[in-house]
């Protein structure tokens, strides 16, 4: 029987509605274009990538962008959709720009392998064995991301099809030529005063470097036994059809002067529930302006450690992902200055999981590429933002530095972050420059990025026994350029 999920079916009846509305064509004149011509060069040198091959480096360079479009309302309903791109002009990035020659079947490309079609280039084990993803790295394509219809009543709006969803479990990770996007269902609503109300339904995914939107298990960041217990394009070892969908809802009051509530749930059936708290309070001192914010996060197991088994397979005390992480920071804002001071913590019970790209820590101690919410990991961060606009119109800048203190005995569910399975200590410092042009022309920006990662050798089984055949140095620094025009 063919399934028809939710998403569906509200898409195609609000469809219907929107066909029968007097003055279609008055809606769609009166709607709304935005573009963006966006280019991307990244640089990913690493001291020693596979243990064997030693200052392996990988390039890309992309060119591409969107084209989005909205109609007017009509009687509440709009349509809306989104066509995105990713070129590689001129053939200018090659195969061997990503792959390790050396060893034709390492491949050096991490993050820059999201520029181009993922599918086939290496970054999934399909790779070689189905002729659909036997395609070269540096790849380029084109996806309707965004696909969807909108029901605005009040100060309330229900989304419906494909489309860009935002929640602290999922994001549209805008760092690449393309976003993330999901099938599925938003409703969000002010109509309390002061108070955010917002439901969210995801049936599938779309990854950055992908063309298709697969089941909630379909990603890279989900832990490696689900993806495979699953139908994923990761394995084709999977026997239980696709991945259940997921469920989120979350309320966000601000009846307190200066003080912001954050209350969310996650549900993922058969595999794991989460719940967040996190509250933000803005104090005055003088000039400057303190915020003090802290976030909780609890994880209950609903059947995924079964399929996980961090016992057997990770060094863990039993087969549960019952686990939970905090997270404090305390940020000062003082004239074009911020200041960012932040540490968190996740228990020794498990993993948190968050396949999504909705980084669990986010705002806090997260920083580029890092995953820092494995088993018995402490965290901390310092950054400082700066607007030098009074100096340089339209410049602005920060500098961070990160330590991660994982539990090398604790193996990662999944790849952390395309970094390999790395569960040493990490310090990483990080640079981002940005420029505004105004005037003539205005909509024009750059971002450079720098970042320079020093990683612990990984050598130490998960019985604590020193393996030398898998040490290896996953040190590396990045650089990512980037160019966006708006229109």
């Amino acid at each position: 029987m063919t399934k028809l999920s939710l998403a569906t079916a509200l898409f195609l009846g609000t469809t219907i509605a929107a066909t029968a509305a007097d003055d279609l064509a008055s809606a769609f004149k009166e709607g709304k274009f935005d573009g963006r011509l966006r280019s991307q060069y990244f640089v990913t040198d690493w001291d020693m990538h596979d243990g064997v091959n030693k200052d392996a480096t990988a390039t890309g360079f992309a060119f591409g962008g969107s084209l989005l479009y909205k109609t007017a309302p009509l009687y509440g309903i709009s349509a809306g959709g989104g066509l995105y791109t990713t070129q590689n002009p001129g053939g200018w990035t090659n195969e061997d720009d990503g792959r390790n020659m050396t060893n034709p079947s390492k491949f050096n490309a991490t993050t820059s392998n999201d520029l181009f079609l993922r599918e086939g280039s290496g970054a999934t084990p399909l790779s070689g064995t189905n002729p659909y993803y036997l395609v070269p790295y540096g790849e380029g394509y084109a996806v309707l991301a965004q696909a969807y219809l909108q029901y605005d009543i009040a100060k309330t709006k229900a989304t419906a099809g494909r489309f860009l969803m935002t929640n602290p479990w999922i994001t549209p990770n805008d760092t690449k030529m393309i976003p993330i996007a999901i099938e599925g269902v938003q409703i969000k609503s002010n109509d309390l005063a002061n108070t955010t109300i917002q439901v969210d339904y995801a049936d599938k995914i779309k990854e950055r470097g992908m063309t298709h939107f697969g089941n909630m298990a379909d990603t890279g960041d989900t832990p490696d036994a689900i993806k495979a217990y699953y139908t994923t394009t990761y394995s084709t070892a999977g026997t239980h059809g696709d991945a259940p969908d997921v469920v989120i809802a979350g309320v966000t009051n601000r009846s307190i002067d200066n003080l912001e509530l954050q209350g969310w749930v996650m549900h993922w059936p058969n595999l794991v529930d989460q719940g967040l708290i996190e509250a933000n309070y803005a104090i005055e001192a003088g000039d400057a302006i303190i915020t003090l914010g802290g976030r909780f996060i609890q994880q209950r197991d609903q059947g995924a450690g079964a399929i996980i088994k961090p016992q057997t397979n990770n060094g863990d005390t039993d087969q549960s992902i019952d686990s939970y992480l905090w997270a404090v920071r305390a940020v000062t804002n003082y004239g074009p200055a911020k200041l960012l001071l932040c540490a968190s913590h996740t228990d020794e019970g498990a993993d948190m999981i968050a396949p999504w790209r909705g980084f669990l820590t986010q705002g806090y101690t997260r920083s580029m590429t890092q995953t820092d919410w494995n088993a018995d990991t402490d965290a901390y961060k310092v950054q400082l933002d700066y607007d030098f606009n009074r100096y340089v119109s339209g410049v602005s800048a920060f500098i961070s530095y990160s330590y991660y203190d994982r539990n090398p005995v604790k193996k990662p569910y999944q790849s952390m972050t395309n970094r390999a399975f790395q569960n040493g200590d990490t310090t990483q410092w990080n640079m981002d420059i940005a420029y505004k042009c105004s005037g003539s022309l205005k909509g024009l920006e750059f971002l450079a990025r720098f970042m320079d990662q020093n990683n612990d050798i990984d050598n130490i089984k998960t019985t604590g026994a020193i393996d030398p055949l898998a040490t290896f140095d996953s040190s590396n620094r990045e650089m990512r350029l980037e160019a966006n025009y708006r229109f």
